[in-house]
Protein backbone atom coordinates (compact mmCIF):
# COMPACT_ATOMS: atom_id res chain seq x y z
CA UNK A 1 0.00 0.00 0.00
CA UNK A 2 1.40 3.69 -1.06
CA UNK A 3 1.65 6.22 1.18
CA UNK A 4 -0.63 8.18 0.11
CA UNK A 5 -3.29 4.96 0.48
CA UNK A 6 -3.09 4.46 4.02
CA UNK A 7 -6.01 5.04 5.67
CA UNK A 8 -9.32 3.10 5.65
CA UNK A 9 -9.97 4.22 1.98
CA UNK A 10 -6.57 2.61 0.95
CA UNK A 11 -7.90 -0.18 3.21
CA UNK A 12 -11.28 -0.74 1.66
CA UNK A 13 -9.40 -0.88 -1.84
CA UNK A 14 -6.57 -3.33 -1.11
CA UNK A 15 -9.13 -5.95 0.40
CA UNK A 16 -11.73 -5.16 -2.97
CA UNK A 17 -8.51 -5.70 -5.01
CA UNK A 18 -7.07 -8.87 -2.96
CA UNK A 19 -10.75 -10.54 -2.89
CA UNK A 20 -10.98 -9.88 -6.77
CA UNK A 21 -7.49 -11.36 -7.29
CA UNK A 22 -8.84 -14.88 -4.97
CA UNK A 23 -12.24 -15.13 -6.73
CA UNK A 24 -10.43 -15.28 -10.04
CA UNK A 25 -8.34 -17.88 -8.45
CA UNK A 26 -10.60 -19.68 -7.30
CA UNK A 27 -12.18 -19.73 -10.59
CA UNK A 28 -9.45 -20.77 -12.55
CA UNK A 29 -8.88 -23.59 -10.04
CA UNK A 30 -5.69 -22.09 -8.58
CA UNK A 31 -5.69 -23.68 -4.83
CA UNK A 32 -2.81 -21.58 -3.33
CA UNK A 33 -2.47 -17.68 -3.55
CA UNK A 34 0.09 -15.70 -1.72
CA UNK A 35 -0.24 -11.82 -1.32
CA UNK A 36 2.45 -9.84 -0.23
CA UNK A 37 1.32 -6.44 1.00
CA UNK A 38 4.82 -4.55 2.19
CA UNK A 39 3.56 -2.74 5.18
CA UNK A 40 1.49 -5.95 6.72
CA UNK A 41 -1.63 -4.32 6.75
CA UNK A 42 -3.35 -6.97 5.61
CA UNK A 43 -2.14 -9.05 7.96
CA UNK A 44 -3.38 -6.31 11.00
CA UNK A 45 -6.69 -6.96 9.52
CA UNK A 46 -6.83 -10.74 9.30
CA UNK A 47 -10.73 -11.19 10.09
CA UNK A 48 -11.93 -8.67 8.01
CA UNK A 49 -9.63 -9.66 4.72
CA UNK A 50 -11.24 -12.91 5.31
CA UNK A 51 -14.92 -11.06 5.50
CA UNK A 52 -14.17 -9.57 1.85
CA UNK A 53 -12.74 -12.25 0.50
CA UNK A 54 -15.78 -14.82 0.99
CA UNK A 55 -18.49 -11.77 0.23
CA UNK A 56 -16.24 -11.41 -2.97
CA UNK A 57 -16.63 -15.79 -3.76
CA UNK A 58 -20.06 -15.37 -2.52
CA UNK A 59 -21.23 -12.96 -5.34
CA UNK A 60 -19.09 -15.06 -7.87
CA UNK A 61 -19.97 -18.65 -6.76
CA UNK A 62 -23.24 -18.24 -5.48
CA UNK A 63 -24.09 -21.08 -3.36
CA UNK A 64 -21.30 -23.37 -4.58
CA UNK A 65 -18.46 -20.91 -2.66
CA UNK A 66 -15.20 -22.77 -2.48
CA UNK A 67 -14.07 -23.08 1.23
CA UNK A 68 -11.63 -20.49 2.21
CA UNK A 69 -8.80 -20.23 4.43
CA UNK A 70 -6.32 -17.66 5.20
CA UNK A 71 -3.03 -17.87 7.22
CA UNK A 72 0.09 -15.35 7.70
CA UNK A 73 3.39 -16.92 9.29
CA UNK A 74 3.39 -16.60 13.06
CA UNK A 75 -0.86 -15.81 13.24
CA UNK A 76 -3.29 -18.09 13.74
CA UNK A 77 -5.09 -19.51 10.47
CA UNK A 78 -8.75 -18.72 9.85
CA UNK A 79 -11.02 -21.73 7.71
CA UNK A 80 -14.23 -20.32 6.69
CA UNK A 81 -14.12 -17.85 9.70
CA UNK A 82 -13.19 -20.21 12.53
CA UNK A 83 -9.77 -19.39 14.31
CA UNK A 84 -7.41 -22.17 13.91
CA UNK A 85 -4.04 -23.28 15.24
CA UNK A 86 -2.03 -24.34 12.46
CA UNK A 87 -4.33 -25.44 9.39
CA UNK A 88 -3.18 -27.83 6.27
CA UNK A 89 -3.59 -26.12 2.43
CA UNK A 90 -5.35 -28.60 1.72
CA UNK A 91 -7.91 -27.67 4.25
CA UNK A 92 -9.89 -25.99 1.24
CA UNK A 93 -10.49 -24.97 -1.60
CA UNK A 94 -8.55 -21.80 -1.77
CA UNK A 95 -5.83 -20.68 0.45
CA UNK A 96 -4.85 -17.52 0.89
CA UNK A 97 -1.17 -16.57 2.44
CA UNK A 98 -0.87 -12.88 3.50
CA UNK A 99 2.94 -11.99 3.53
CA UNK A 100 4.16 -8.79 4.52
CA UNK A 101 8.45 -7.35 4.25
CA UNK A 102 8.60 -8.51 7.91
CA UNK A 103 8.41 -12.06 6.14
CA UNK A 104 11.61 -11.72 4.01
CA UNK A 105 14.87 -10.32 4.36
CA UNK A 106 14.51 -10.43 8.57
CA UNK A 107 13.46 -14.31 8.31
CA UNK A 108 16.92 -14.83 6.71
CA UNK A 109 18.55 -13.10 9.11
CA UNK A 110 16.60 -14.55 12.47
CA UNK A 111 17.41 -18.23 11.27
CA UNK A 112 20.93 -17.05 10.38
CA UNK A 113 21.38 -15.99 14.00
CA UNK A 114 19.74 -18.70 14.91
CA UNK A 115 21.56 -21.18 13.49
CA UNK A 116 25.10 -19.63 14.05
CA UNK A 117 23.27 -20.14 17.47
CA UNK A 118 23.07 -23.49 17.62
CA UNK A 119 26.41 -24.26 16.14
CA UNK A 120 28.52 -22.33 18.60
CA UNK A 121 26.15 -24.34 21.50
CA UNK A 122 27.30 -27.31 19.20
CA UNK A 123 24.04 -28.21 19.15
CA UNK A 124 23.98 -28.38 15.09
CA UNK A 125 27.53 -29.13 13.64
CA UNK A 126 28.70 -26.55 10.61
CA UNK A 127 28.39 -29.24 7.74
CA UNK A 128 24.43 -30.10 8.82
CA UNK A 129 23.98 -26.40 7.81
CA UNK A 130 22.89 -26.60 4.28
CA UNK A 131 20.91 -25.54 1.34
CA UNK A 132 18.13 -27.85 1.85
CA UNK A 133 18.12 -27.25 5.30
CA UNK A 134 17.48 -23.91 5.00
CA UNK A 135 14.84 -24.38 2.31
CA UNK A 136 13.50 -26.87 4.51
CA UNK A 137 12.69 -24.05 7.68
CA UNK A 138 11.85 -20.93 5.32
CA UNK A 139 9.10 -23.25 3.90
CA UNK A 140 7.85 -24.21 7.17
CA UNK A 141 8.02 -20.80 8.92
CA UNK A 142 6.64 -18.72 5.76
CA UNK A 143 6.12 -20.41 2.56
CA UNK A 144 7.42 -22.86 -0.11
CA UNK A 145 8.33 -21.21 -3.61
CA UNK A 146 5.32 -19.74 -5.08
CA UNK A 147 5.19 -20.55 -8.87
CA UNK A 148 4.12 -17.44 -10.65
CA UNK A 149 4.71 -14.27 -9.26
CA UNK A 150 2.50 -11.45 -10.50
CA UNK A 151 3.14 -7.92 -10.08
CA UNK A 152 0.17 -5.48 -10.40
CA UNK A 153 2.66 -2.47 -11.34
CA UNK A 154 4.34 -1.22 -14.64
CA UNK A 155 7.59 -1.71 -12.83
CA UNK A 156 9.22 -4.90 -11.55
CA UNK A 157 9.79 -4.04 -7.96
CA UNK A 158 9.74 -6.66 -5.05
CA UNK A 159 9.97 -4.41 -2.19
CA UNK A 160 11.05 -6.48 0.39
CA UNK A 161 9.01 -9.59 -0.98
CA UNK A 162 10.98 -12.75 0.76
CA UNK A 163 14.04 -13.66 -1.46
CA UNK A 164 15.09 -16.96 -1.00
CA UNK A 165 11.34 -18.12 -1.97
CA UNK A 166 11.33 -16.98 -5.28
CA UNK A 167 14.71 -18.25 -6.80
CA UNK A 168 12.91 -20.03 -9.10
CA UNK A 169 9.79 -18.41 -9.62
CA UNK A 170 8.60 -17.42 -12.93
CA UNK A 171 7.91 -13.35 -12.35
CA UNK A 172 5.38 -11.43 -14.54
CA UNK A 173 4.72 -7.92 -14.90
CA UNK A 174 3.42 -5.60 -17.34
CA UNK A 175 4.81 -2.35 -18.45
CA UNK A 176 0.87 -0.72 -19.65
CA UNK A 177 -0.48 -1.96 -15.97
CA UNK A 178 -0.54 0.58 -12.98
CA UNK A 179 -3.12 -1.14 -10.78
CA UNK A 180 -4.89 -4.97 -10.46
CA UNK A 181 -6.92 -6.24 -13.41
CA UNK A 182 -8.48 -8.98 -14.84
CA UNK A 183 -6.21 -8.59 -18.04
CA UNK A 184 -3.15 -8.67 -16.25
CA UNK A 185 -3.70 -11.93 -14.35
CA UNK A 186 -5.02 -13.63 -17.49
CA UNK A 187 -2.20 -12.50 -19.65
CA UNK A 188 0.22 -13.74 -16.59
CA UNK A 189 -1.61 -17.61 -16.59
CA UNK A 190 -0.76 -17.61 -20.63
CA UNK A 191 2.64 -16.83 -20.75
CA UNK A 192 3.17 -18.81 -17.43
CA UNK A 193 1.06 -22.19 -19.58
CA UNK A 194 3.81 -21.40 -21.80
CA UNK A 195 6.52 -21.03 -19.73
CA UNK A 196 9.73 -23.73 -19.63
CA UNK A 197 11.40 -24.65 -16.47
CA UNK A 198 15.23 -24.63 -17.07
CA UNK A 199 17.30 -25.65 -14.28
CA UNK A 200 20.88 -24.79 -14.97
CA UNK A 201 24.22 -26.05 -12.99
Amino acid sequence: MKQEERGLAGLEKLLDDVAEISAWCAGAGIPMLSVYERTGALKDHIQRTHRAVSSKLHSYFGRHVPTLQIQAPHIPSFLDGDELGRASSSAGHLSILLLSEEDGRATLVDLTKTLTEMSQRNKLSADDISLDLIDAEISESVMTEPDLLILFGPYVKLQGYPPWQIRLTEIYHSQDNSGVGYQVFLRALYNFAKAQMKFGR
